[in-house]
């Protein structure tokens, strides 16, 4: 009998790439030709019969099933879809089984190949638990639990922060490109030594949102040091066919966000250099919503609004917003801290699944430090979706809780505060 050694889970990514490439599970004995030995023995556990016999078919079978079983719905299909176990797109390679729901899906074969590379990341972290191997079916979780162990969370208990879970909602997988596009101080308000033609340039001087590039470019580093990520102003920057496209600041200082503007169910609205530019979101009754300050003016909360669209040709867009800078650096602390941020990925991620979204929470400033809230404990103030180009629809609205600006459209066009 085999030992069952510890893996790598690129060992065993690279054994269900190698299975998926053909006949996958429609055709079982495959099992034996495409997953290397020390797999096999780990998926076995012990509990199989001779290498190569039915009996260690049957349980592998078993053991890829479970794990399969364990992914979301949306994971699911695209997994389902790769090993050629769906009939209307069964077909005995992986670009026809991965073109063929694209079609059904109507949209680019690159993202259904983007889709499922992710959700073969996740199949590949539930099959290497250690539990695997074990012939029990494990505990469903219950509704609302989205803990990895699959088995109830009890009472007052936290799932537990992955890394992992911030990689796939950002996309960061070891092929990864990724472009940030940040926001540019307008050329009357540079300092001189923003321009190339000054003898001291410094490229960083013109960049408007330096404290969320910063924050970005260090995040993605320890995440993912192996992917490659390049960072722009508006005006430098035009297509470069990323895989992932980031845009930290709101439309006034960054051009690329306001490319996006038509396409979104919310606005800025501008106003002069110096005063704020509150959120409004014309399709809840005008709702609008703006910073919150001392009588001393000094800056309390502001509003963190992160985006995320994903292109027809496989790009995803996220979008970092505020009123100010501070929202700006909210809205990425928010779904990309280590610990609440993961949990708040976490959140997002059952309501909204693949689809776009658009989240508002709140950002505030407690003596230095940008605080923003943990989505498993405080609900957004606003959660938007919407599939496959359709209109946005409100999923969460708590805007009534929100103390600072906040104000609407009355029938007859007045605002009402």
């Amino acid at each position: 009998m085999l030992s069952s050694p510890a893996l790598s889970v690129d060992e065993v990514k690279n054994d269900l790439k190698r299975l998926r490439a053909g006949h996958g599970l429609a055709r079982p004995t495959a099992l034996l030709t495409t997953l290397t030995d020390p797999v096999r023995a780990y998926f076995a556990n012990g509990k199989a019969g001779e290498p190569g016999s039915a009996d260690e078919v049957t349980q592998l079978v078993a053991v890829l099933r479970r794990a399969i079983e364990g992914l979301s719905a949306d994971e699911r299909l695209y997994v389902e879809v790769d090993f050629n176990l769906v009939p209307e797109h069964r077909y005995s390679t992986l670009t026809e089984r991965q073109e063929s729901l694209a079609l059904q899906q109507k949209c680019a074969a690159k993202t259904v190949r983007r889709r499922s590379d992710r959700a073969l990341d996740t199949l590949a972290y539930l099959l290497l638990r250690r539990d695997a191997g074990s012939p029990e079916p494990q505990t469903s979780p219950p509704p609302g639990d989205s803990s990895a162990t699959g088995r109830p969370r009890q009472m007052g208990e936290k799932p537990s922060p992955s890394s992992d879970d911030l990689r796939s909602f950002w996309q960061l997988s070891n092929s990864s490109h990724v472009d940030i596009v940040c926001s540019e101080i307008p050329k009357d308000e540079c300092p001189e030594y923003a321009s190339p033609t000054d003898r001291n340039y410094l490229r960083y001087a013109k960049f408007a949102d330096l404290d969320t590039l910063i924050y970005l470019r260090t995040r993605f580093a320890q995440l993912a040091p192996t992917v490659t990520v390049r960072d722009f102003a508006p005006s430098e920057y035009y297509d470069t066919q990323a895989d992932v496209v980031v845009v930290a600041g709101g439309p006034p200082w960054n051009a690329t966000y306001r490319e996006f503007l038509p396409h979104l169910p919310y606005y800025f609205e501008p106003n002069p250099l110096g005063e704020d530019d509150p959120l409004v979101v014309p399709g809840l009754d005008g709702l609008t919503l703006g910073p919150r300050w001392t009588e001393r003016q000094e800056l309390l909360e502001d509003l963190a609004v992160f985006t995320r669209l994903t292109l027809a040709q496989g790009t995803t867009v996220f979008l970092l917003g505020g009123c100010l800078t501070l929202g700006v650096l909210g809205a990425a602390r928010s779904l990309l801290e280590a610990g609440r941020g993961a949990r708040s990925v976490r959140y997002v991620t059952e309501l909204v699944g693949e689809d776009d979204f658009v989240l508002v929470t709140e950002a505030r400033r407690i003596g230095g430090i940008t605080d923003v809230a943990d989505l498993a404990l405080v609900n957004p103030l606003l959660l938007l979706s919407r599939r496959n180009n359709d209109p946005f629809t409100t999923l969460v609205d708590n805007s009534e809780r929100y103390t600072g600006l906040r104000a609407t459209k009355t029938s007859k066009g007045a605002t009402a505060r």
